[in-house]
């Protein structure tokens, strides 16, 4: 007994220092990707365009890692599946968020893509049986309040839908499946793995929309593709590879929500980057939404990565 007390001990403490660990990989993947929209805006490329080319240069900037990493094991063919399916459904995401800002605002596009946590914890719910107290939905409430008042959001402004605003919502109920789908290929494939499977979907399937639409991918200036390889090395490769693996360890219903402190970050990059000054709602929206993300991981308990299999 006192021998399976002592070999316990350690093990509770690896598993417990995992998902803090996670907590501060998911913290820097959402300050990494707070530099996708500056990137985008200094690439000033249509936006299934930039998409397609930030997925492709990040499958390039990853495939050398992947490679050297197939050399050393075998990937598990039960993981493969989710990850492809994640990396369509990320593509699909991409492409409807891009297309509905060119026909609705984008306080309106953005709000409505950041309705995913809603559909990522009702999934985790339904699917994968986690339980979900009343502190998290509340917390949940009070988060995309805070991004409806970041990104300038008018309620009474709205006043009828249109095909914008009904790609944008789909367009979240695809990001939640691709934070769902994650969380389960993470069981069987390691962060590298799972994101170079998805990213190299997303570039394919991103690509042959913009074909379809009739949307060049070259001849734009050096300058566009320089700030595209930013917003791959950066937010794509650096940041969703911190966000993988943190899936791999906490459940998609948390790490969406935490995911909803992008704007902030983005607002207070576009200070010294594009010189852009934040306003008072901007700065109180911020307020809300880092309330809500607190009062959601709070929820959680000191258990919240229970049930969410170890990561490889």
């Amino acid at each position: 007994m006192l021998a399976t007390a002592e070999v316990a001990a350690p093990t509770e403490t690896i598993a417990q220092a995992r998902p803090a660990r996670a907590y501060l990989e998911l913290i820097g993947g959402v300050m990494c990707i707070g530099f996708t929209a500056i990137f985008t805006k200094w690439a000033a490329v249509p936006g299934p365009a930039a998409a397609a080319i930030r997925m492709t240069l990040a499958t390039m900037l990853l495939g050398g890692p992947f490679a050297w990493q197939l050399r050393r094991r075998r990937l598990p063919r039960s993981g493969i599946g989710p990850a492809m399916l994640g990396g369509l459904w990320v593509g699909i995401n991409l492409g409807f968020l891009n297309s509905a800002l060119l026909l609705t605002s984008a306080a309106t596009a953005t709000l409505l893509d950041n309705m995913a946590p809603v559909w990522v914890g009702l999934g985790a719910m339904l699917l994968l049986k986690e339980r979900l107290r009343t502190r998290y939905w509340l917390g949940l409430v009070v988060a995309l309040a805070g991004a409806g008042v970041v990104t300038g959001f008018q309620p009474g402004a709205v006043r009828s839908i249109n095909q914008g605003d009904l790609l944008a919502f789909a367009g979240s109920v695809f990001y939640a499946g691709y934070l769902l789908i994650t969380q389960r290929a993470r069981r069987d494939l390691d962060a590298l793995s799972c994101l170079w499977i998805a990213v190299a979907t997303a570039s394919v399937s991103l690509s042959l929309g913009c074909l379809v639409l009739h949307i060049p991918l070259l001849g734009y200036s050096a300058r566009s593709y320089w700030a595209l390889f930013g917003a791959a090395l950066v937010s794509q490769t650096g940041g969703w590879l911190l966000i993988n693996y943190a899936l791999g360890y906490l459940p998609a219903s948390t790490a969406v929500v935490i995911l909803l402190g992008q704007p902030v970050v983005t607002g207070l990059l576009s200070i010294p980057l594009l010189r852009e000054a934040l306003a008072l709602r901007q700065i109180l929206g911020g307020g809300l939404v880092l309330g809500g993300i607190y009062q959601c991981v709070k929820s959680e308990g000191p258990s919240a990565a229970v049930g969410v299999a170890e990561a490889k």
